[in-house]
């Protein structure tokens, strides 16, 4: 038996969505407060490249100031040109509030070998995932290249089984997209977690649910985060 866990996020992608003005966030509060109010009910947001590509070290430090010390922050990566010299400085005010990085290139082959120095590049400064386009599963030689680095891409919920399931090796980040809006009951989104959760694993991972829809609904994430508190058992328990 390992003593190895399992812990769950759920985060929405973006904090800045209009539905929630005046739901979630009150009619009066200030745009640049809503970070700080989201934090203090969810644990992790995932911050589209949009959102922190071109800004600096301050701004990036701002935030940190903002949120509780154990609140974390997932970036996006889309450009494939990434200059990953600037990106370690400019989040270095993040330190360990750095939960992890998704890859999500617009357009990649099945071999992944475009993106090869990304992968390299951004597991240096946290733990990987990646979002492939639709469409692209990845063949032997790009099946070997996230087994070179532990990297396990990202679950389409209704889109096969999560990758992970099967694969040979583990990873510290394993990313579930829910995409659109579900309207998943909780019994639905326990089911799901339920789903993503590896079996045998030996070491510490982390399992980081995505709500990735335009306007994300705010009882969705208490739903899913309520769920995914009392499932972060070690995974010994798991183990079969």
């Amino acid at each position: 038996m390992t003593n190895t866990l399992t812990e769950i996020f759920v985060a929405a992608r973006g904090w800045t969505h209009s539905s929630w003005v005046g739901g979630f966030y009150p009619d009066d509060l200030p745009e640049d407060w809503q970070l700080s109010y989201y934090s203090n009910e969810f644990n992790a947001v995932v911050v589209p490249a949009s959102e922190w590509v071109g800004l600096n070290y301050v701004e990036i430090e701002r935030w940190v100031e903002d949120v509780p010390e154990e609140f974390l922050l997932y970036l996006e990566v889309e450009d494939l040109l990434t200059d990953w010299e600037q990106t370690a400085e400019i989040v270095k005010p993040l330190g360990d509030q750095l939960g992890g990085i998704l890859l999500r290139p617009i357009e990649v082959d099945a071999d992944l070998a475009t993106i090869s120095a990304n992968i390299a590049a951004a597991s240096r400064l946290a733990p990987v995932s990646i979002l492939l386009p639709d469409g692209v599963e990845p063949d032997k030689s790009g099946i070997n290249l996230l087994k070179e680095y532990g990297v396990q891409c990202g679950w389409n919920v209704g889109v096969g089984k999560p990758g992970w399931m099967d694969a040979d090796y583990d990873s510290p980040l394993v990313v579930v997209r829910v995409a659109g809006n579900k309207n998943f009951t909780a019994r639905q989104w326990r089911e799901t977690i339920e789903a993503s959760l590896r079996k045998g694993a030996k070491k510490d991972h982390t399992i980081l649910m995505v709500i990735d829809s335009d306007e994300p609904k705010i009882n969705d994430l208490r739903t899913a985060m309520m769920i995914g508190e009392m499932m972060a058992v070690p995974t010994s328990l798991l183990q079969k």
